[in-house]
């Protein structure tokens, strides 16, 4: 006979104190249902909602206890105020798709909501749900995911997977919707009409419970529309930072300082101080910017290198940590000056999501990396506080995926635990 396992209960006063810390409504992002009311009777109540745990009340059941004590485990903390439908739908599955970060994050959110409302103290938090395509004539199955708080997407080519990604980053940088501009096709009567691409990002704020940004690009014009409204520039409640390898082809006019400017989306003010920050997650170490010389064998001494446009070439040198000497950007290895870049857009995302809702996606920055260097990158990202999607390198599919049933999954490596996969087929 096998011994039931004894359920820890949430102590006395729990279930109303995340009530009140939620306003008394769902965490669910863009939930809108109440979960308290009047009943019928007059002068009576009714409760429609429910005090959850995120790690499990049982050592076997949803999402299991995460090695938490019982302490934990029955306090505020481990608690989530929702409604009755999603309290009951986040432990379908034994709460495989809410994994607790999810749900951590939501409450946040939730909380986070109530006293914005209570006092205006203003907050960064908010959640992205999905990003799909609306309309897009070369593909024949739309494509959409939901997000997780770590998300891995992989797909093969033609799923609409990078597009999908310019697409979201077109939110607040029009230069990557420029693959769908230009692009005609002809009607029934044999007219050339602009073909219509258009994408759509859900996401919840503290200030709005639900919001659609649709971007549509028809022709060479770009629109950015959030419902009925239309605006030419971007939302000031979300940053989408998109690290892509594209943007690191250097162009034969710039040097590093504008090179650096460019690929990070920043001014010559903020780059310098994300220089002073310096390197510290995926790749450690110092970085300066000081003009370029280079040796002239003829005079026997160093002179300033310049632009085609007759301004001093600005270097950036970088010096590992535990190294004497810096080295030229130029000197690094592709791998050195991928991690390096990466690095510095993990430093201006960790800035931008104290302002706002931020959501960081890693496309084929990371596409040389091996397993040792993905898990790092990985294992980085879980200690930030903004929502990752990270898409993973096509020769990592049998070191990172594996068949059940056959569906893929992520392996059960520690490094993936907290990790969900977005797949996308044709």
């Amino acid at each position: 006979m096998v011994k039931e396992q004894k359920r820890i209960d949430f102590k006395y006063g729990v279930s109303k104190t995340l009530f009140d810390r939620a306003g008394g409504r769902c965490s669910f992002p863009r939930c809108k249902n109440p979960t308290s009311g009047p009943s019928r009777s007059k002068n009576t109540s009714i409760n429609m909602g429910v005090a959850c745990h995120i790690y499990s009340a049982a050592k076997n059941g949803p999402r299991g206890q995460g090695g938490k004590d019982a302490t934990f485990i029955s306090s505020v903390e481990n608690g989530i105020w929702c409604c009755k439908y999603h309290g009951d739908l986040i432990d379908k599955e034994s709460g495989k798709d809410f994994p607790a970060d999810n749900l951590f994050a939501w409450k946040a959110l939730a909380e986070a909501r109530t006293r914005k409302q209570m006092d205006d103290i203003p907050s960064a938090l908010g959640w992205v749900e999905s990003i799909e395509h609306i309309a897009f004539p070369t593909l024949s199955k739309l494509p959409k995911i939901n997000l997780s708080r770590y998300t891995i997407l992989y797909g093969r080519n033609c799923t609409g997977k990078t597009s999908l990604l310019e697409a979201a980053a077109s939110i607040n940088q029009s230069r990557y919707a420029e693959r769908f501009q230009g692009t005609y096709t002809t009607d029934t009567e044999g007219n050339r009409v602009p073909c219509r691409f258009i994408s759509k990002v859900i996401y919840s704020t503290v200030d709005t419970i639900s919001k659609e940004i649709f971007i549509e690009v028809c022709g060479e014009y770009l629109i950015r529309g959030d419902g009925n409204i239309s605006f030419l520039f971007p939302p000031g409640d979300i940053e989408v930072i998109y690290c892509s390898d594209k943007d690191c082809r250097r162009k034969e006019t710039e040097d590093d300082m504008d090179f650096f400017m460019r690929v990070l989306g920043v001014d010559k003010c903020t780059l310098l101080s994300l220089a002073k920050i310096g390197a510290r997650t995926i790749i450690g170490g110092e970085i300066k910017f000081s003009p370029a010389e280079e040796w002239n064998e003829e005079d026997g001494e160093n002179q300033k290198i310049y632009r085609p446009d007759g301004e001093e070439y600005i270097e950036m040198q970088f010096r590992f940590f535990k190294r004497d000497n810096y080295i030229p950007f130029g000197c690094l290895s592709s791998s050195e000056k991928g991690k390096l870049i990466l690095d510095l857009l993990i430093t201006k995302a960790k800035e931008i999501c104290k302002q706002k809702l931020t959501i960081f996606i890693v496309e084929d920055l990371a596409i040389r990396f091996d397993k040792g260097n993905f898990e790092a990158l990985l294992n980085v990202l879980l200690e930030c506080d903004f929502q990752s999607i990270v898409s993973m390198p096509p020769w990592l599919e049998d070191d990172i995926l594996e068949e059940n049933g056959g569906e893929k999954i992520l392996k059960k490596d520690d490094f993936l635990k907290k990790w969900r996969l977005q797949l996308l087929q044709i």
